[in-house]
Order: C-alpha cells, then structure tokens, then sequence
C-alpha cells in the first residue's frame, strides 16, 4: 500500500512538472519573438545591465517557431536551456508510464534513474549559463 501511494506522488509530481513544461512552451509560443511585448520583463532591468538571461523568452519563442538561428541571437543559452526544458517534458511522460510497466517493485529504481538523468541534465544544459552568470558577477 505504501509504494502505492509513492507511485501516485510520482506521477502527481510528472504531472505538475509537465503541465508548468507545457505551459512554458505555450507561453512561448502565443508571444513571438517581434510581433508582442512579453509580459516578463528581462531581470537586467533591476541591474541596468544585460544578463545572461537576457532575451531568453524571445529565444524560447524563435525556438517553438522552429527558427533557431535568430533563437542564438537573442540569448547563446536559449537553445540549451529549452533542450532541458524539452527533455524533462519528455522524461515525465516516460516516467509516468515506467510506473505502470516497471510496477511498484521498481519504482525505487525508476525515481532514482529519474534524479540521476535530471540532474546531469540540468549541469549539461545550465554549466555555461551559470559560468556566464559568475564570471559576470566577479567582474
């Protein structure tokens, strides 16, 4: 009984996280890169200064239209960030669904595989943005 309800937690997890993924997706989606203002501003304006995140929501935007060149010019990072984004929409799905083929038996073994491929993830796709991030702070 008690694997049960970690299983249905896990897939109450996946499901938030995947809804929040989907919803970025859109947002992107329906505020293009040029044609609307996006109602989150870029967090330099707190600074003055041009971040790393800068233009990271046009990015997302030239990404979902599938133009991925203009994508780089508004933000380097853009494209690597929305691979993790993307991926763990993905990895929601699948782990939703090893939950039902792996059974409760493996549910340990499914949300540990789960942490280490997210975790690596994230350090491959955020290392730059964070270095960038640093050594902008240092100087």
């Amino acid at each position: 009984m008690n694997l049960r309800i970690r299983a249905n937690n896990y897939l109450i997890i996946n499901l938030i996280f995947a809804g929040l993924i989907l919803i970025l997706i859109l947002y992107s989606y329906i505020f293009s890169a040029e044609g609307s203002k996006h109602p989150v501003p870029s967090a330099g304006w707190l600074t003055g200064q041009t971040l790393p995140s800068t233009g990271l929501s046009r990015s997302f935007s030239e990404i979902v239209r599938l133009e991925f060149v203009q994508a780089r010019k508004y933000n380097p990072f853009g494209i690597r960030i929305f691979t993790f984004f993307f991926l763990q929409l993905m990895l929601r799905i699948a782990g939703s669904f090893a939950v039902f083929y792996a059974g409760p038996e493996k549910l340990r073994l499914v949300v540990i595989a789960d942490a280490v491929f997210s975790s690596i993830l994230f350090v491959l796709c955020f290392w730059p943005f964070f270095v960038s991030l640093v050594r902008q702070l240092i100087h």
